[in-house]
């Protein structure tokens, strides 16, 4: 078991390190806890304690929860591709924050009757399966832990058409796929809100996207609505749905940073306060990826603040006001609330009093971040214009930030080049 609990935290300590801590917890609660009991409580002091199933969208690939058994599908036999029999089941599961499945096959289905029953509490250390709504179960206990749940499954609600006026929050590349006849097309994720809140976007038919940026507030027609995994909405477009831009934006509900709950998705709004240096750091596939933390203030209350993966490499300014939506909050280190922001969110960078200028001068993407200098200055600014274009943006300058509202890209003057060398080498 105690291997399974190391699984968490992995990619923080050595084996051989996580051990010695165990061995020191039970001799810091005076060996009045097992090898199990202590395991628990040092990856708790790691910061990687169990998790809501609300919170099982987060980014960990291992995670552990307690649950209570509602509901046993039985035993199925099916054929596989070999030829060979094999056998599935599944338990589903719930705690005060959604319901979730159980997958199990072969031997450890058929055990499942004579081992578990319904209304039985459940430790469970698991990984996503194939359905992100599936979790493939790495060791599972029974647990004197008290679950107040409903002990009914609940149903999926039929997806619908509806009518709603949103804000593109964000947009991801295109990425091919294979429909089930066979033929290719692409397929675009993202962020959308409204006034109920956010949701994931998925959208089957990029046309229908054209001409949408992030940050464009749209008037959609025929988007299907539906119960996304763990409780979350998704809104789906597709050749049935038809957008046109709006003129204001919608009424996007955010949450005072006093008022946060654990276990919660949550859009706020807030000052940066503090800013710390992304860290790299490698996850369990050998991958690279990003951390970093800030502060984030609204007046009411601060909070720290974590941003995972490309969000965390983002440039930022102390100061900044921001708008972070569908981020996760969860108890920190310390006790205290912290938001935390990866796949399935976004912060947009909210403009404050500048003025409107029209810059002409070069892209160059600096460890900093994405510059446009100029003999006049330099701006921060977001664009996806190669290292070396040489344009013109117009745009709104909010102190070393440019938000730029259009793009021309210019040809070299190859004359002005040369004289700028030449008076450089002459300054030598």
């Amino acid at each position: 078991m105690v291997r399974y609990h190391y699984a968490l935290v992995d990619d923080l300590i050595s084996r051989e390190e996580f051990d010695a801590l165990i061995e020191k917890k039970i001799t810091d609660c005076g060996n009045l806890a097992d090898e199990t009991a202590a395991a628990l409580l040092v990856v708790k002091d790691l910061g990687r304690s169990h998790v809501k199933i609300r919170g099982l969208r987060g980014k960990s690939s291992l995670f552990c929860f307690y649950a209570k058994i509602i509901a046993f599908s039985g035993v199925t036999e099916f054929d596989r591709q070999n030829g060979e029999k094999g056998l599935v089941a599944r338990l589903t599961v719930a705690d005060e924050t959604g319901q979730v499945d159980l997958v199990f096959w072969d031997e450890q289905a058929a055990a499942l009757e004579e081992t578990f029953e319904i209304a039985d509490v459940v430790e469970v250390i698991g990984r996503h399966g194939k359905s992100a709504r599936d979790i493939m179960p790495l060791n599972l206990r029974k647990t004197c832990v008290d679950i107040d749940c409903v002990m009914e499954v609940k149903e999926r609600k039929a997806p619908k058409r509806v009518d709603l006026h949103g804000l593109i929050i964000s947009l991801a590349d295109p990425k091919p796929f294979t429909r089930k006849d066979g033929t290719s097309g692409e397929m675009v994720s993202g962020l959308v809100a409204d006034s109920v809140g956010t949701a994931r976007l998925l959208c089957w038919e990029p046309s229908v996207l054209a001409g949408i940026t992030p940050g464009i507030a749209v008037t959609v027609s025929g988007a299907l609505e539906k119960e996304g995994d763990y409780g979350g909405r998704e809104v789906v477009f597709d050749e049935e749905t038809m957008l046109s831009p709006a003129e204001e934006p919608p009424e996007i509900q955010t949450t005072a940073l006093e008022a946060l709950v654990p276990e919660q998705s949550v859009t706020v709004r807030g000052t940066l306060t503090r800013i710390l240096p992304a860290k790299p750091f490698t996850r369990r596939d050998g991958s690279t990826s990003w951390v970093r933390n800030l502060r984030l203030s609204d007046g009411s209350a601060e909070v720290p603040l974590v941003l995972w993966d490309d969000e965390a490499k983002r440039p930022l300014l102390q100061g900044e006001s921001v708008i972070i939506y569908n981020a996760y909050v969860k108890t920190g280190r310390t006790g205290d609330n912290e938001i935390s922001l990866g796949r399935g969110g976004a912060l947009a960078i909210v403009p404050h009093e500048g003025e409107h200028i029209r810059v002409q001068g070069t892209v160059l993407y600096v460890p900093q971040g994405t510059l446009l200098t100029s003999p006049d200055g330099s701006w921060l600014v977001d664009t996806k214009l190669p290292h070396g274009t040489y344009a013109i943006m117009t745009g709104f300058a909010c102190g070393q930030r440019l938000f730029s509202e259009s793009e021309e890209v210019l040809e070299y003057d190859v004359k002005m080049i040369k004289d700028n060398l030449e008076a450089f080498i002459l300054s030598l």
